[in-house]
């Protein structure tokens, strides 16, 4: 009797042993999570630090991939309201332009077949209501040999990523580095988010971060404060 107890115990305490041992030391789901928190995490120094064009997301937050010529000719046209073959046309003095710089500083023959273009985007919560949040889209065209890189030329704009009801974000202005080449190229927008509410009482206790702008007999129209995004972009 006393035998069987004592291997009965036995077989209980190596059952326990092998259960331990395939429990996780750690959460999968809670280990996420907290990666989740900290990639979002940004430090000041990241979030003023100019971002490598060269590295595919190199910060959380920020989406870089490489597009076409076409693609950047067509955000060209967009973002400086002409034709495509305005902006055709402008991108080739631009690029004809970089080229020919480099060759009087390097003293080499370049080759156009270096040439790669990226956009880079950046979306950005509006400090009074982190509700909206609109993203900053630039596009550049790059030459890159060896260690020799250099911006030929930019282009900017912006897109509405996020709302409550129905919103709109209405860019009223951008600006970019103007003088070409470079390796770093500064770019940014300012504009504001609106929603117009369907309801001519409004939005019970207002709209957070928010004025009426307009109020009809049907509906409320709110705007926010101005919103700047900006962003430095180097390929280095």
């Amino acid at each position: 009797m006393v035998k069987l107890k004592r291997k009965i115990r036995l077989t209980t305490a190596t059952v326990l042993c092998t259960t331990m041992l395939s429990i996780p030391l750690f959460s999968p789901v809670s280990a996420q999570v907290s990666n989740s928190k900290e990639m979002f995490a940004l430090s000041q120094d990241q979030l003023n630090a100019p971002i490598n064009l060269l590295e595919d997301n190199p910060i959380p937050g920020v989406i870089i991939k490489d597009i076409t010529r076409e693609e950047y000719v067509q955000n060209v046209a967009e973002n400086e309201n002409i034709t495509y073959e305005e902006a055709n046309q402008l991108v080739s003095t631009r690029t004809a332009q970089s080229l020919q710089s480099i060759n009087n500083d390097r003293g080499t023959e370049v080759q156009a077949s270096n040439i790669i273009w990226r956009q880079a985007s950046w979306t950005q919560a509006y400090s009074k209501n982190p509700n909206y949040k609109a993203t900053l889209v630039a596009s550049f065209e790059i030459y890159t040999s060896g260690s020799f890189r250099q911006i030929n030329s930019a282009t900017v704009g912006s897109s509405l990523a996020a709302g409550q009801y129905s919103p709109t974000w209405q860019q009223s202005n951008s600006w970019k580095t103007t003088a070409y080449p470079v390796t770093t190229a500064t770019v940014g927008v300012t504009g504001n988010f609106y929603e117009v509410y369907n309801n001519s009482a409004g939005i019970s206790g207002g709209l957070p971060g928010f004025n009426v702008s307009v109020s009809t007999s049907s509906s409320v129209t709110y705007v926010s404060q101005p919103m700047t995004i900006q962003r430095e972009y180097s390929v280095y």
